[in-house]
Parts: C-alpha cells; structure tokens; sequence
C-alpha cells in the first residue's frame, strides 16, 4: 500500500487481491490514480440503510442485500424494461394496498359513529368487526 495511513475497506480489499510484485511496481502517481478510481466506484457503498444477511435454506446458504440512499454515481446504469415493469406494478400494488387500507379505516370510523352514507345499504364489515368481538 501506498502509505502507513488508513484507507477505505475498498482499496484494501483491492490491494489484498492484487499480486504482491505488481503492486511494489506501482509507481506512487499511479497508486493515486488506482486508489481514486476503486474509491470513485464504490462511492455508491456508503447507504444510509445497508442491510446484508445470509442465511441457510434447504442446506444451502442464501444472502439478502437491501441497501438505500443517494445514487452517487456519475454515470447511471441503463434500466432494464424487465426492472421497470417490475417495480411499476409494486408500486402500483404498494398504492392500491394503501388506498384499501385508508377506506377501510375510513369505512371502520364511519360505521363506528353511526354514520349512514345510504340508507338501508351496508357492506356488512362492521357487523362482521362485531361479531368477531362478541364471540
């Protein structure tokens, strides 16, 4: 490595990987310009929420990364059409999901007030709340 001070996780990973003589042929300015480029690239590592977990299913063992924060990248990855599709219909979902779930708790504190929107029509939820309550 280049100095005795301490560098980024990165560039020591890089250096433990690379071979010994290559690296003691490395003149300092080109040190420099390595070390600035694996910093550049993995800019994108420091998330405000990084979760990685692994674990063991059916005897092998399987790993989970949620990571998010800002996109520090200076060039952006090409979106696959797959991937925005994919993450148009969660979205979609996350927000019908959310709706249902605003008019049912409106539905809930309507019917518990007393409320009658039209008459003699009920869609029955809160007689079915309170018959799981009395038994």
């Amino acid at each position: 490595m280049t100095s005795s001070h301490k560098h980024p996780p990165a560039i020591e990973r890089f250096y433990a990987e690379l071979d010994p003589q290559i690296s003691q042929a490395l003149t300092p300015e080109q040190k420099a310009g390595i070390e600035s480029a694996v910093v550049a690239i993995t800019l994108g590592s420091k998330h405000r929420v990084d979760i990685r977990r692994s674990f063991p299913f059916f005897g092998k063992r399987f790993y989970l990364v949620f990571l998010f924060g800002r996109d520090l990248r200076q060039r952006h990855r090409q979106e696959s059409t797959l991937s925005t599709i994919l993450l148009t219909c969660l979205l979609l979902i996350a927000v019908l999901f959310v709706t249902c779930c605003i008019l049912l708790t409106l539905y809930m504190i309507k019917s518990a007030l007393g409320i009658d929107v039209f008459q003699h029509f009920h869609v029955g939820i809160w007689d079915w709340w309170l018959s799981l309550k009395n038994h």
